[in-house]
């Protein structure tokens, strides 16, 4: 990540920071004082993982913004629902909140038939602070060099490919098997846990 991304995220985190304080402002009588310790941001996925090191870099600018330490907690599995639930039941304090994905807040929920908090009513966004691409990398020996050579490759060997994800229901899973049903229509998934 470049410097410039960091400073953005840094900037993105202050405003957010403003943004909350002045929302916990207005609920509360006690808020004047918010935060008097240490605020808790549950990272839903491993440490490590490209949630963990977006987290930490906003976490830098949030704790400068609120002028109290934001604590990075680690709390994975589930697909990201183990730690999203943990903060839905916690105490609406404004001392704990979720740096939440696509993952965790649409598609897990949407695998369960009972997941263990809701999305739409348990929480509400305070904003969009990394937008996270995902890539299609392939191995070197593979003989293709563009997406369109991809394709006509994937197609002509579609009973040998295969390809790895974070996990079922993760945003990479779903967006190999959407490949995969759009070019290949067959492949084998080979999981690829997270580094924990």
């Amino acid at each position: 990540m470049t410097k410039q991304r960091i400073r953005i995220l840094q900037f993105v985190a202050a405003l957010l920071a403003i943004f909350a304080a002045d929302a916990f402002a207005a609920g509360t009588a006690s808020a004047q004082n918010w935060p008097t310790r240490p605020v808790t941001m549950v990272v839903p996925f491993a440490a490590g993982s490209s949630s963990d090191t977006a987290g930490r870099i906003l976490a830098i600018g949030l704790s400068e913004a609120l002028g109290q330490q934001v604590i990075i907690e680690n709390v994975g599995g589930g697909g990201g629902m183990t730690g999203t639930a943990r903060v839905a039941k916690a105490a609406p304090d404004g001392y704990q909140f979720v740096f939440a994905s696509v993952d965790s807040m649409a598609i897990v929920p949407t695998m369960h038939k009972q997941p263990l908090y809701n999305s739409v009513t348990d929480f509400t966004a305070a904003g969009l602070v990394v937008d996270q691409p995902i890539v299609l990398i392939t191995r070197k020996d593979l003989p293709v060099n563009t997406l369109q050579e991809f394709v006509a490759y994937a197609k002509a060997n579609h009973g040998k490919m295969q390809f790895g994800s974070s996990g079922v229901g993760s945003g990479s899973h779903f967006s190999c098997a959407k490949l995969n049903a759009a070019v290949v229509r067959a492949s084998a998934t080979i999981l690829i846990p997270s580094i924990s």
